[in-house]
């Protein structure tokens, strides 16, 4: 078994991150990621909540486009233009479920994720993609954006942060690991409240990662409300709102 989620772990950061090279290794870590989510309460499923709509502005205008997924087990959400990736990855959490490795696990949810043109000109105009993917099943929304006109557009450069992906909701069982996703578009650091009391970073029961993601160990009953996550940087923050309910192990 350890030799197994090894390969799960360095294969689905390869192969699911960038272009696979063989058909028979994504077949494979299918099985291994099936096996994983052999514990699961619910069958999996992926439903996207959200969709993207077509849109013309003019130039110079803010575009952010926004999709929400349902799913179990947790999704991942990246986006395309034009058929090519310009924001988010594959990497599903396999951290997580290697803590709950063996437990009955929920891991059921709803994602959310914007993709952000602060200044849009006619060169984003296309095709634009939200794909979520959550190891099992994919789901993809499409819009085409028309842009209008012409714009001067201010340097971007000293920008504050976009939370760009975050978890806004998550159903787990007492006893778990549950990891609430806070990712940036800009270089940030994250902090977390809950309840509006800053949670300490690294304690025994909360690890703030290094992309923004509180993870929580042996999430217990007292751990259900709401959790902030906030992003910022020299020029300003973002902060977005996600709701922890932990669900009773069966028996209790």
């Amino acid at each position: 078994m350890i030799s197994t989620i090894a390969l799960l772990s360095l294969s689905v950061a390869v192969v699911l991150g960038h272009p696979p090279i063989h058909a028979n290794i994504q077949e494979e870590i299918a099985n291994l990621v099936n096996e994983l989510d052999s514990k699961l309460t619910s069958k999996p499923m992926l439903k996207i909540t959200k969709a993207l709509d077509d849109m013309s502005v003019s130039a110079g205008e803010q575009v952010t486009l926004q999709c929400e997924v349902l799913s179990t087990p947790s999704a991942v959400i990246y986006w395309e233009r034009n058929g090519v990736r310009v924001q988010g990855d594959k990497e599903i959490n396999v951290k997580e479920k290697m803590l709950n490795m063996g437990n009955p696990v929920v891991e059921s949810g709803i994602v959310s994720s914007i993709l952000s043109i602060p200044c849009a000109q006619g060169q984003d105009s296309g095709e634009y993609r939200c794909v979520a993917f959550n190891g099992h099943s994919t789901g993809k929304s499409t819009a085409k954006i028309v842009v209008e006109g012409t714009s001067t557009c201010k340097s971007l450069r000293r920008s504050a942060p976009v939370i760009s992906l975050w978890t806004d909701s998550r159903f787990e069982m007492e006893g778990n690991s549950a990891t609430l996703v806070c990712r940036s578009s800009e270089f940030a650091s994250h902090s977390w409240f809950f309840e509006g009391k800053e949670i300490t970073a690294d304690t025994e029961d909360y690890f703030i990662q290094g992309n923004g993601d509180l993870l929580i160990k042996n999430i217990a009953w007292e751990d259900m409300g709401t959790y902030t996550c906030v992003a910022a940087n020299q020029y300003g923050e973002d902060k977005v709102e996600t709701f922890l309910y932990p669900t009773k192990r069966k028996g209790n």
